[in-house]
């Protein structure tokens, strides 16, 4: 509380040495919620430069097109707005327009405005129809139902084979063979049909998703049951596709990677609720400016004392403060990844070391299509390096912070270098990461008795006797209501 106080003073001390308001006039729309407020705050910047920083304000005004008022009110709801944009799923709106002399540019190096738009809109129909066709073909990011059996056992569907072939050009590649092997039995024993097609299903998982399995019955039978159910929605779906003639999951598939062009800029990792700055997509001037102004947004909100529900990942945070990350940071990345490569120490460490032997792991790191899609080796010919029990932990620790850290060390820095256009850096040396999340992001938990204490109910109608009771009785319902609400209810309240 102390240090709570000491920031919030900081800021309003802050806000009284500035003259200058910041005037947003936008639209709810989310793309043009997402363009409008960009390019405004890039003019904002782009004016004042020249001092320390530029983004401070005394206050900050938002005008909704065709929407009444410019209040405190209206600024809290536009914080929510445009961090329910940015954190949706959606792609993102063309931001090459908002950035600073876009307009000098755009003679040279872009075509016509309505073009653009025009080719941008069939792009998303068409997106957002091959989404529908494959919803059940797929579970995002988990399972693909596009994976291949290993070779050897495609042809004996309900038989145990004598030996998985995998490609064996690498130790990774023999790696997952070590894990198909333990597989493929546990998978005939839960689910007897398609069990090939099954086991090369879960062979497609990231590697720590795969140690998890081996050590829990509940997860492989819950991953299990998801293939199958997979299998079966596709032979349904390939069935009426032949008789009406609809493309193969193949296609859909194809055309989805082609048309995402755009991709989101945050994700979940693991720990629901979390984000995460993501890595797809080519990382050009725009795309970090965007980063840069959601950094402007959060400082923003930290400068007037106002909460920005955009919820950022520990490590983020830790970013942002100028903190070393640390492999406990992982916990609050992803738990489940932090669990299993705890437990793979563990293991690793005992006398005879027989799991990583069994495992076969390298010095190499599989990373998700949010954060790159490629195998990255972790030290120099990664791939040749074995994991031991001398060398497990340096292992663990460097695939933390190559998945929090360096695949998105630029999205990182630009965040963090919005949060100081606004708002010096001596304001934040003194806070930790949790800090930091209860001024930005307040406290997740809403107590029902919090909130009785902080509310008063006034009668104004100006009539007397009964309206007394009713409003005793009003309080009283009121409550009674409040209470049943969820925490998301009760914070949106």
């Amino acid at each position: 509380k102390v240090r709570e106080s000491n920031f919030r003073k900081l800021m309003e001390k802050l806000r009284a040495g500035q003259s200058i308001d910041l005037q947003l006039n936008v639209e709810r729309s989310r793309d043009l919620l997402i363009q409008q407020t960009f390019k405004q705050l890039n003019q904002h910047f782009k004016r004042r430069s020249s001092s320390a920083q530029p983004m401070a304000v005394l206050r900050v005004k938002v005008i909704f097109k065709n929407e009444p008022g410019e209040g405190t009110g209206v600024a809290r709801s536009f914080y929510t707005a445009i961090s329910e944009a940015l954190l949706s799923s959606d792609k993102l709106p063309p931001l090459d327009a908002v950035l600073p002399g876009a307009n000098a540019r755009k003679s040279s190096t872009s075509m016509h405005p309505m073009l653009a738009a025009r080719l941008y809109k069939r792009e998303q129909e068409s997106e957002d129809q091959g989404r529908t066709g494959n919803k059940a073909l797929s579970v995002p990011q988990i399972i693909s139902i596009l994976a291949n059996p290993p070779s050897s056992i495609r042809s004996t569907q309900n038989r145990k084979p004598k030996k998985l072939k995998f490609p064996a050009n690498r130790a990774y590649e023999r790696s997952k063979q070590a894990i198909g092997e333990r597989l493929y039995p546990k998978v005939m024993a839960i689910h007897p049909v398609w069990v090939p097609k099954i086991t090369g299903m879960l062979l497609g998982l990231p590697a720590y998703e795969l140690l998890l399995l081996l050590r829990s019955e509940r997860n492989l039978h819950d991953r299990v049951d998801q293939a199958a159910t997979l299998l079966m929605k596709s032979t349904t779906t390939r069935d009426q596709d032949e008789n009406s003639g609809s493309s193969t999951p193949k296609e859909e598939a194809v055309s989805i990677v082609d048309l995402d062009g755009s991709p989101p800029l945050f994700f979940q990792p693991g720990k629901r609720g979390l984000y995460a700055p993501t890595s797809w997509g080519e990382m050009n001037e725009a795309r970090l400016n965007a980063y840069r102004n959601v950094g402007r947004l959060l400082g923003l909100c930290l400068l007037q004392n106002e909460l920005c529900p955009l919820p950022l990942c520990r490590h983020v945070l830790k970013v942002i403060l100028g903190r070393k990350v640390n492999w406990h940071d992982l916990a609050f990345f992803d738990p489940n990844l932090y669990e299993s490569l705890r437990q793979l120490v563990l293991d690793g460490e005992q006398e005879d070391g027989g799991v990583l032997d069994a495992l076969e792991l390298t010095f190499v790191v599989d990373l998700q299509p949010e954060e790159g899609g490629q195998q990255v080796p972790l030290v120099p010919d990664g791939d040749a390096l074995p994991v031991t029990k001398a060398n497990v932990r340096d292992y663990v620790r460097k695939y933390a912070l190559q998945r929090m850290l360096i695949c998105c060390k630029k999205p990182l820095e630009k965040i963090r270098q919005g949060v100081y256009d606004v708002i010096p850096r001596s304001a934040l040396q003194s806070l930790t990461a949790e800090d930091l999340r209860l001024l930005a992001n307040g406290c997740g938990h809403v107590g029902v008795h919090t909130l009785i204490s902080y509310t008063l109910f006034n009668d104004e109608s100006g009539k007397t006797g009964t309206s007394a009771e009713k409003l005793t009785q009003f309080r009283r319902w009121f409550w009674s209501v409040v209470d049943r609400f969820s925490s998301v209810e009760r914070q949106e309240l």
